[in-house]
């Protein structure tokens, strides 16, 4: 296992070789009195009168956005954090790479900088009808949010996140994997881990689960599926292609069964120098056919598009990959006593677009802010109020979505929709605005008031 930055807090309860030498690679070194990102910052000196003792403040479960961005912005308060990985960084990871203007905002608040080398903007969203109609839209302006999405292969964002996380004083550790939360009367105060063969245990006052989409972390603590709720297939492959790339974000309307259209889009997305994500995201429907796979609509996918694209078998770089997308906070509880469940972990991702790494990154941030306040304060309900705040920030407008998503679960709903949807382009101007959450609230444009009267209209949770 590679050692990314510092070392890790200490394991115990560890067999096999002698305790010491196991213990030694995950041992902070000494920091000086008033370091903020170790032993001499207050606020780690304080102790919860709930949470047991520990060796770090908090164990981050999962080193992807959502786990990044809690460790990023932990350790910016100057609280003791250890993010740990089961994966090896770099690593791939099922996703369009895509970052809509919201994705960006969350990425500036990590100091990232999406208009450095490595990042391919794009600057519209161009859709494909079913009958050969296309419209092509900007970013809408907003004060809350840039015109600009960009491109970057999770290989590479999530790497970059991890390291911005490790500058701010997180430390990280990876291959480590996860068996099960430790748990003393009920509250969560650690994990048992395995790393390099040896089997040992990580304590802390808190835990993050950010383990994914599978998250069996937080299953193993309660947290289960909402019956109901969406869950959608996608898959991807990266293809070469000699087409010349425009700064815009592809969506073809257009994936077919037997049954008629389905409930998704596939998607076209330039990640720069010849090279495009190409792959497709399908809602499940009963109305739809047992043998339906994302691997399948991607291959009948791909055949459809322009021949002179060449995305074939002969230009594909890599596997083709596949796995779920939970969406519309489809995991419930989001907290349990000590531990806090963020991104794909909890479903937080949007159920108009399956967007996830700005919420991934959102979720992530909203998690620390408390946990911070939580230690600071001495105070664990305030960790506590995490799934209010996080109903209170989406769930309205993801209570649309999941109601939407039903909707277009219907194939002729689905073909009325984009029949008479993309041909009128102030109704996509809108559609637009409204499916990629970018609203500057209710003292905004004409626009955003709507966005508002609408959500005004779902009941609350």
């Amino acid at each position: 296992m590679r050692l990314r930055s510092g070392v890790p807090a200490a394991l115990a309860g560890a067999s096999g070789r002698a305790y010491d030498d196991f213990v030694k690679p995950f041992t902070k070194s000494p920091a000086p009195a008033g370091d903020p990102h170790h032993g001499g910052s207050a606020r780690r000196r304080r102790r919860s009168a709930t949470a047991p003792t520990s060796d770090t403040d908090v164990l981050v479960v999962g080193a992807g956005p959502s786990g990044s961005s809690a460790a990023y912005h932990l350790a910016r308060q100057g609280i003791d954090v250890l993010l740990v990985d089961k994966a090896t960084f770099p690593r791939e990871k099922v996703c369009g790479d895509g970052l809509t203007p919201r994705g960006v905002s969350a990425l500036r608040r990590m100091g990232v900088d999406p208009e450095e080398p490595g990042f391919t903007p794009v600057e519209a969203l161009r859709t494909y009808g079913t009958d050969g109609t296309v419209i092509t839209l900007r970013w809408p302006d907003t004060r809350s949010f840039p015109p600009l999405g960009v491109v970057r292969t999770r290989f590479d964002l999530d790497d970059l996140l991890v390291n911005r996380a490790i500058k701010a004083g997180a430390r990280f550790r990876e291959g480590v994997e996860v068996s099960g939360p430790l748990d003393d009367r009920g509250w969560v105060c650690g994990a048992e881990v395995t790393a390099g063969g040896e089997v040992g245990r990580v304590r802390a006052r808190y835990v993050v689960a950010a383990d994914g989409a599978s998250s069996r972390f937080a299953a193993r603590r309660g947290v289960s599926r909402i019956e109901g709720r969406p869950v959608a297939a996608a898959a991807r492959r990266y293809y070469r292609s000699p087409r010349a790339q425009e700064p815009v974000l592809e969506s073809f309307l257009s994936l077919q069964e037997r049954s008629g259209l389905l409930a998704g889009y596939g998607w076209v997305f330039p990640v720069g120098d010849g090279l495009y994500n190409v792959g497709v995201g399908v809602l499940r429907s009963p109305k739809h056919s047992k043998e339906m796979t994302a691997r399948k609509v991607m291959a009948r996918f791909v055949r459809q598009l322009p021949p002179e694209w060449r995305m074939d078998e002969s230009n594909a770089v890599g596997p083709l990959l596949s796995g779920p997308i939970p969406m519309g906070i489809n995991r419930n509880p989001l907290a349990v006593p000590g531990m806090l469940v963020v991104g794909d972990a909890g479903g937080i991702v949007n159920p108009f677009n399956g967007e996830g790494i700005a919420y991934a990154i959102e979720s992530g941030e909203l998690a620390a802010e408390l946990l911070g306040d939580a230690l600071a304060r001495n105070r664990p309900a305030i960790a506590h109020m995490y799934p209010s705040l996080i109903r209170e920030r989406y769930e309205r407008y993801f209570l649309i979505g999941r109601n939407w998503l039903k909707l277009l679960g219907n194939p002729t709903f689905m073909r009325f929709a984009v029949k008479h949807g993309i041909p009128r382009e102030r109704l996509m101007r809108f559609a637009l605005r409204f499916m990629a959450n970018l609203s500057d609230g209710r003292g905004g444009s004409r626009q955003d008031k709507l966005m508002h009267a609408i959500l005004s209209l779902a009941p609350e949770r």
